[in-house]
């Protein structure tokens, strides 16, 4: 079956199920049986046309300056937001992230829609690529456009803010609407809201959506910026429904809730779900993937959470940003500040190499442990020398005899250590031992996630042979392990 036929039969049954027009007699199955129903909406729009008669209907001759909120479209009485169109003329590179879409309901202070455009319509990473599904659809040549429906029973406002340096020299857009003579009956209100963790917080599910009240959610997009070469999925999805302080839904993993399976072919999008930026497994790639609930929506009569982890257990600390789109009853919650401009965008993730030191990792296959193992640790941070560390990973107390190479008549003496080493909530207490002697000791564990740490103290080298061991001697009582983590070491005469 054609795609695109498809995806029209599909728009037309949701169009139909959706519609402020008055319900139909069975039309005896047909795709497009709603069409010929006599409609009780007046169908209007608000647009860039050029009030003067010119050519000018992005408003070329009226840029939208820096710091200037443009409204778009000001609507009075009751009815329902149909079509989005935008496309945009701009001289900076970032407008995709510095331009700011806003929406309000009814009169409210704080809008239910707040969101950098290009990640409104799906657009991550302040990017264009083409794709298409229901809601929204991006053409060829940067053409924006979606299809949310986004009822109001006493007037909307739409805005367009520049946060961005220069001026935008071209914004042209439709907002198509359908007047109503009454509000229609039972409908929630239209949210939308964009968040970002540059980063993702260690130890804590990256959050998409919190919502009180009643309404139900109704999907997303998740944009994605590799910090370490590797897989960023694995993470299991969780929504957290009327107070359950378990996952009433609860997920296998990051490209199972969006659809996909085993890491993804190439880039593709589909009705409901997509993979329109499809990267590829290595650090600083970048990614954006979609799922909308438009046949399952999650319905909440109090409250929502909707949160994923990033990588198996959050073990990976990639950079995400999103936006949620949800339905609900108002007032809602007034969302928290959008990040600044210069923030909007993740830096590039690069690899620290720790000037003169001797990266652990060079160890591994002198150890001949079958759990001492190199570990990438680029999804925890930028920190680690050479983006990696040597990782042990008893499930006990143990001793590992570290090698040292023969030392000359000339070279023994006294030595000051700089060693990095790594901690985490379920690493050991660990000592250093050299030909016999404790020479340093350290706990690693930390609360508050996946750490960088250094320890400086003093050894003694004799000539020829000497011995050195790494103890994991116990854990703290709090940890929930006995690893450990040796990033490099320096080592200088005294």
């Amino acid at each position: 079956m054609n795609r695109y036929f498809a995806l029209a039969m599909l728009a037309a049954g949701w169009i139909g199920v959706v519609s402020g027009a008055t319900a139909r007699e069975d039309m005896g199955g047909g795709l497009l049986g709603n069409l010929p129903m006599l409609k009780d909406f007046s169908a209007a729009r608000q647009s860039s046309f050029d009030p003067s008669g010119g050519n000018a209907d992005g408003r070329q001759d009226w840029p939208i300056q820096p710091g200037e909120t443009r409204q778009m479209a000001l609507i009075e009485g009751a009815g329902a937001i149909t079509h989005i169109w935008v496309t945009i003329a701009s001289d900076d590179p970032k407008h995709l992230k510095n331009l700011v879409l806003r929406m309000y309901w009814d009169g409210e202070e704080n809008p239910s829609v707040e969101s950098p455009i290009g990640d409104f319509f799906g657009l991550g990473h302040g990017k264009y690529y083409q794709y298409d599904c229901l809601p929204i659809q991006i053409g060829t040549s940067h053409a924006l456009n979606c299809f949310w429906r986004m009822p109001f029973a006493d007037g909307a406002r739409v805005t367009v803010t520049n946060d961005g340096p220069v001026a935008c020299g071209a914004f042209y857009y439709y907002v198509d609407y359908e007047q109503y003579k009454k509000p229609m009956a039972n409908a929630a209100y239209f949210h939308a809201q964009y968040r970002q963790e540059y980063p993702c917080t260690p130890g804590q599910n990256y959050l998409f959506m919190e919502a009180k009240g009643r309404g139900h959610y109704v999907g997303c997009n998740l944009s994605i910026h590799n910090r370490a070469d590797g897989w960023w999925g694995e993470g299991d999805d969780m929504i957290y429904v009327d107070g359950s302080e378990k996952p009433v839904l609860h997920g296998t993993g990051s490209e199972d809730y969006f659809c996909g399976a085993w890491c993804y072919g190439p880039a593709f999008s589909n009705p409901y779900f997509g993979c329109p930026l499809r990267g590829e497994h290595a650090r600083n790639a970048l990614w954006n993937v979609y799922r909308y609930h438009l046949a399952d929506p999650v319905p909440f009569t109090t409250d929502i959470r909707v949160t994923i982890e990033h990588g198996h257990a959050n073990d990976r600390n990639d950079d995400f940003s999103s936006v949620a789109y949800w339905y609900q009853t108002e007032p809602h919650v007034p969302f928290p500040p959008l990040p600044a401009p210069d923030e909007r965008l993740p830096g590039e993730a690069t690899v620290h190499s720790e000037a003169g030191a001797t990266e652990a990792e060079e160890l591994a296959t002198a150890m001949g442990a079958e759990e001492v193992a190199v570990q990438p640790l680029g999804g925890f941070g930028d920190e680690w020398s050479n983006g990696s560390h040597l990782w042990f990973r008893p499930d006990a107390p143990k001793n590992y005899a570290i090698p040292v190479p023969p030392v000359g008549e000339s070279d023994a003496g006294a030595y000051k250590v700089e060693l990095w080493y790594t901690g985490a909530p379920d690493y050991g207490t660990c000592e250093l031992w050299v030909n016999g002697e404790k020479a340093a000791a350290w706990d690693g564990y930390d609360a508050g996630g996946v750490v960088r740490r250094k320890i400086e103290f003093p050894i003694t080298l004799k000539a020829g042979t000497n011995a050195m061991e790494l103890r994991i001697t116990g854990k703290n009582e709090a940890s929930r392990g006995f690893m450990a983590g040796l990033d490099c070491y320096r080592i200088s005469r005294m």
